[in-house]
């Protein structure tokens, strides 16, 4: 009889144990279909997409869609304590400046970018991100820039909107001294940003400084750095990333009468769009390409990836011609061709 006792006892655990694991399943079904639904009503679009964490509601390392916690007030789902506790962005506290300026660690920024090395590279980064507050802005800004005050602090209302669709791109972020820029990376980490570089040797005002005066001990002033900076004026063309055009009807509708240029060298770039007139970056040949225009035309000059497109352009602008002047960047003839012919 013990021993029937006993074989009752273990077949009663297994039963106990077998029950609780069904629940436990039906539980998580429950939960992930609760999971579904929050996604799919009117919920931040910061909630729904990727993140370090995963890729729902409760994905966010800090929990920004203010989803339920459980009764130790931490995230109910593996995903919290899993691959995003390993890459560094549910640590408890985060690395500080200084740690990433000297070490590095899973919760810094991609680089932590040098005075030098910004003014070389401002160009280069797909966007540029400026999180001081409105009157910092006001009192000067990059062209080419995204303002995001309170990105430090608030990132999920109000400013992601303005970074969706960037979450892979080259992104350099700044302030006035480095450290609301450092604080906002952070945030853009946790959100699921991949390529997040903060530059720490100041603000936005040395970066302008430096990069002005670079540009005007150059033979070649304005530089394109300068230009990214300072946008269109009486000797700058204004950039056209392009990223941020999907189509011809993008380009030709910058104006009544746009001329499409093509300043590639003809001798390695035979072909050519249809409607682009070639204009080699010659100075006879820009010179006479200027004064030949008929007066109302929006210039935009374009190569294969934006060197000769912005050389040819300020060769256009030196030449005497103040109209609309854009060059097309980050890419070129071989993207925009279709689109065309």
């Amino acid at each position: 009889s013990g021993s029937n006792a006993e074989f009752g006892k273990q077949w009663y655990q297994r039963r106990v144990r077998g029950i609780s694991k069904m629940s436990s399943l039906v539980l998580c079904s429950v939960l992930l279909a609760t999971v579904a639904l929050v996604t799919a009503a009117d919920v931040p679009d910061i909630c729904t997409r990727m993140s370090p964490c995963g890729a729902d509601c409760y994905s966010t390392c800090d929990n920004v869609c203010g989803c339920d916690l459980d009764r130790r007030d931490r995230i109910p789902l593996p995903i919290y304590g899993g691959e995003c506790q390993k890459s560094g962005f549910c640590e408890k506290e985060f690395l500080h400046l200084e740690d990433c300026i000297e070490e590095g660690g899973p919760s810094c920024p991609t680089s932590m970018v040098s005075l030098d090395q910004v003014v070389e590279d401002y160009y280069k980064y797909d966007y540029r991100i400026d999180v001081r507050t409105v009157e910092e802005w006001e009192e000067g800004h990059g062209n080419m820039s995204i303002h995001t005050p309170g990105l430090a602090k608030n990132p999920a209302a109000g400013y992601m909107d303005k970074l969706s669709g960037k979450e892979d791109a080259n992104l350099l972020v700044y302030c006035r001294s480095g450290g609301r820029a450092f604080a906002a990376a952070q945030n853009l980490l946790r959100y699921g940003f991949s390529n997040v570089n903060v530059f720490y040797q100041g603000g936005f005002p040395n970066i302008k400084a430096a990069v002005f005066e670079h540009s005007e001990n150059d033979k070649k002033h304005p530089t394109k750095n300068y230009c990214y900076i300072e946008g269109s004026s009486d000797i700058c063309p204004q950039a056209l990333p392009l990223m941020e055009l999907n189509s011809a009807e993008d380009i030709m509708g910058l104006g009544e009468n746009v001329v499409l240029v093509d300043v590639r060298p003809r001798k390695f770039f035979p072909d050519q769009i249809e409607i682009a007139v070639r204009v080699p970056n010659k100075k006879h040949r820009v010179k006479k390409f200027v004064e030949e225009l008929q007066g109302g035309e929006t210039i935009v000059t374009y190569c294969m990836e934006g060197t000769y497109a912005f050389e040819g352009a300020r060769a256009i602008r030196k030449s005497g011609f103040t109209g609309p002047l854009y060059y097309i960047d980050k890419g070129g003839y071989n993207e925009i061709k279709d689109w065309f012919n």
